[in-house]
């Protein structure tokens, strides 16, 4: 039991600081996906050395030794709390690696040893286990899950990170003992094992030192695939179904199969059928609900999740079928099971974009993770047939069906790629597309439309979707009083600068370099407008701080959508910032449409906070005729220290004075320590 906990704690341990930490870095680096990607990278390349560390150390392992000194080890990394994130001056990516290397890569190290350290003393213990301690991957990987789940949902919304690191630390002694705890139920290295024969026979067979190449190549593969597959699932759905959190869904079902593949009592061959049937089922209800036209998110959610559910479940128990039957050969196994799982993500996520550029479209990633698995599934059966085990009859037909189904899914992409589509890439911040539909010109981010342009030459330069004439923000931007200077977070096509006037200077904040590009090579508005226009690329909180103090009459957040919020953008000390940056009479204006986050509540309770007038725009009706022309209603939030500014918004514009109820006032202002996402959800 004690080796258990021991694992579990550790994994849980490893998954919450990454969070944590990660977290930590968004106001200072910027773009929640560059930061998240650039981590996830980084927990990949030291947990691969852990594995390393640990793997090349199993022998003194396994003989009883090295114990105390491995303690050694996991208490060093206590000289580093409480943490302290090193800034350095380099690019926002090599920034962000090496300030986790220097502020965390050390605790990171030690915890990432746990799993193959615990199974190498516990072949040296009484456990009735002994002989097969691979449970203790699924243990680990239980651990993981619940710091997934308990995070974003209970920890988050509940602690600021200066008491969750409080926490960590806590726990963090209790892992301590727990190591000591492991270290003394490990027989020493002169102790013989219970069952252990007075006398080895000479003519006895000597244990393998080093596993077959075809073993190593079927490992390799089979965590290549599965890592592929969960980014590929991720990837699709992210794209078709708009719900926050979204990504939990599929690492969860990735994290089950692990954990029910490699249980104490794993999954028999007929579980295992039985699990799988069950998922193709689900894929085959999704899919004709999906066919009925049903409007929900959920056959999406239920087709793509079945998929990865189904896969995993195959390569996971064949991962843990191919495992070697020799302890000593555990170091290698886990170390080929990383390796594999960092070349398969960083296949998905660098590799494609790379090699194919716009063509990279998210059911490509679905393709080539397919043809993936079918080359892990090909290697297991090789393996295992050197192992004398026999391949499954049907295997042969399933490969050939899978092999039909992954044609169908490339030609598909290859058929979406070519409809209607103008132009497109992918780039590290997402997929964008351009594309022309009933003489209209749309710009996609995913599957959410950015922007859109009437193609007839009379109407060129003309803003729509969210911005129209009569809309709320068109509306204040048209009969607002003279202005010098407007920023805007957030590109699109740069539909707002239709509303730019001569003599008159915006600067549009973007992050991706990529969105100005096909703004300007496909869209009109940006070399249409009166004023003079400037794209500043980067974040734009981290930008912004380079702006003269008071420079701008305006400041208009735009950055929001259904599936994302960046939450470093909406905090007391990000508003602190764009105040500083505004002119005492200014406004501040934030684009809240949104049909899963209400996020007035949310800035209502900062403008409490730092004292100012809130208002919020009225619902905007269009007709049938309206909306086939390419408009869209839109909600507005705006914040100013102006009364005068409060006022002219409610008696010209017809906007709704906001203030904080006692309810609001109760709730806890969102700064860059503490985030509530899920009070912000549209429950």
């Amino acid at each position: 039991m004690r080796f258990q906990l021991f694992v579990f704690l550790g994994s849980f341990l490893l998954f919450q600081v990454e969070l944590i930490v990660a977290r930590l870095l968004l106001p200072a680096y910027g773009s929640s996906a560059a930061v998240w990607t650039t981590c996830m990278m980084f927990y990949q390349g030291v947990l691969l050395l852990g594995y390393l560390y640990a793997g090349r150390l199993s022998p003194r392992v396994l003989a009883g030794r090295y114990r105390w000194a491995h303690l050694a080890f996991v208490l060093l990394p206590v000289v580093t709390f409480p943490f302290h994130l090193r800034s350095v001056e380099l690019p926002p990516i090599a920034a962000i690696i090496v300030t986790l290397a220097l502020s965390l890569g050390w605790p990171f190290l030690a915890l990432s040893t746990t799993s193959l350290m615990a199974q190498g003393w516990l072949t040296r213990t009484e456990h009735p286990s002994r002989n097969d301690p691979t449970f203790l991957y699924g243990t680990s990987n239980a651990g993981a899950l619940l710091a997934l789940l308990t995070f974003p949902f209970l920890v988050e919304p509940a602690l600021d990170t200066r008491t969750q690191l409080g926490l960590w630390y806590v726990a963090y002694a209790a892992f301590v003992v727990l190591t000591v705890l492991c270290i003394r139920a490990v027989r020493p290295a002169d102790a013989a094992p219970p069952d252990a024969s007075p006398v080895t026979p000479a003519s006895a067979p000597v244990p393998a030192s080093r596993a077959s190449g075809t073993a190593r190549l079927a490992w390799l593969l089979l965590a290549a695939s599965a890592n592929a597959l969960l980014m590929a699932v991720t990837n699709v759905l992210t794209l078709d179904a708009s719900m926050p959190l979204l990504w939990i869904v599929p690492l969860t079902l990735y994290l089950l199969t692990l954990i029910l593949c490699f249980a104490r009592r794993p999954l028999t061959p007929e579980g295992l059928n039985r699990l799988c049937v069950a998922g193709l089922l689900v894929a085959a209800a999704a899919a004709v609900a999906a066919l009925a036209r049903v409007q929900s998110v959920l056959p999406s959610l239920a087709l793509h999740g079945a998929v990865l559910w189904v896969g995993c479940l195959l390569l996971h128990a064949s991962l843990a079928r191919c495992r070697p039957e020799e302890p000593r050969l555990l170091g290698s196994y886990y170390l080929h099971l990383s390796v594999g799982g960092w070349l398969g993500t960083a296949l998905i996520v660098l590799g494609i974009p790379l090699l194919l550029g716009s063509l990279a479209m998210a059911y490509v990633d679905y393709g080539v993770a397919g043809l993936l698995v079918l080359a892990a599934l090909f290697a297991r059966d090789v393996a295992l047939r050197e192992r004398g085990e026999p391949r499954h009859r049907l295997a042969p037909l399933l490969a050939g069906g899978a092999a039909v189904a992954m044609a169908a899914i490339l030609a598909l992409a290859a058929v979406k790629l070519l409809h209607s589509r103008v132009d497109g890439s992918r780039t590290f911040y997402g997929l964008y597309t351009v594309k022309d539909v009933d003489g209209l010109r749309l710009f996609q981010h995913g599957s959410t439309v950015h922007g859109v342009e009437r193609r007839a030459e009379e109407a060129l330069g003309e803003p729509l979707l969210y911005y129209h004439r009569g809309s709320p923000v068109g509306r204040v931007l048209t009969e607002s009083p003279s202005r010098a200077r407007v920023a805007v977070v957030g590109l699109g096509i740069g539909s707002l600068a239709a509303y730019g006037r001569g003599g008159e200077r915006w600067d549009f904040y973007e992050l991706d370099p990529e969105v100005e590009r096909l703004a300007r090579s496909h869209f009109t508005l940006l070399g249409r407008s009166a004023a003079e226009v400037r794209v500043v690329t980067g974040d734009a909180r981290l930008r912004l701080h380079e702006a003269e103090e008071q420079a701008y009459d305006v400041i208009i957040l735009d950055a929001f959508s259904s599936d994302f919020v960046p939450t470093h953008l909406l905090t007391q000390e990000a508003i602190d910032l764009y105040l500083r940056k505004l002119r005492p009479e200014g406004l501040l204006l934030f684009h809240i449409s949104s049909r899963l986050f209400d996020l007035a509540p949310v800035l209502t309770r900062l403008g409490a906070a730092l004292g100012l007038q809130c208002a919020v725009s009225g619902a905007e009706s269009l007709s049938e005729a309206e909306l086939a022309q390419g408009q869209s209603p839109s909600r507005w939030f705006a914040l100013t220290a102006s009364p005068i500014q409060a006022r002219w918004l409610d008696e010209h514009l017809g906007w709704d004075q906001v203030r904080a109820s006692e309810d609001l006032l109760s709730r806890r202002v969102w700064t860059d320590d503490y985030v509530n996402l899920l009070q912000a959800l549209r429950w």
